[in-house]
């Protein structure tokens, strides 16, 4: 996929994938902006239930509307069929990445930070009437 055109954006590099899509680093040459493309498997394309999840992940994070979570500027259909959404490029490393290289141990004030910063979030989002799939 490096290389690779997805819309008006050149694919940089994968930065993660899951069961059912990837997540792209990406790069607009025309405006020179670097975003994140999750990009839903072509296969999923067929399973309206996934479909409508996907389009409603954009609704849903662009109405939260804070600082800890990621805005979605586009959804697109690629040529392959498949759906993708363009976000912002946040530079950083995951939490998975952050305990291992910590020996998965936090210090108790970061995990603190990181547990306060994660209840701002999902008290933003349930002020709006969204509940995250993976918290339900």
């Amino acid at each position: 996929m490096e290389g690779s055109q997805l819309g008006n954006y050149r694919i940089v590099r994968l930065i993660g994938r899951g069961g059912m899509g990837a997540v792209y680093e990406a790069h607009n040459p025309v405006i020179k902006r670097r975003v994140a493309i999750k990009q839903l498997l072509p296969e999923f394309t067929k399973r309206d239930d996934v479909v409508r999840r996907f389009h409603n992940e954009a609704v849903a994070v662009n109405a939260i509307n804070h600082p800890g979570v990621v805005q979605v500027s586009e959804v697109g259909k690629a040529q392959d069929g498949s759906l993708y959404l363009v976000m912002e490029f946040l530079e950083g490393e995951t939490l998975a990445d952050r305990l291992q290289r910590s020996g998965n141990k936090l210090p108790e004030e970061v995990a603190t930070t990181i547990s306060w910063q994660l209840a701002g979030v999902l008290a933003a989002a349930h002020t709006k009437s969204i509940v995250h799939r993976d918290i339900q």
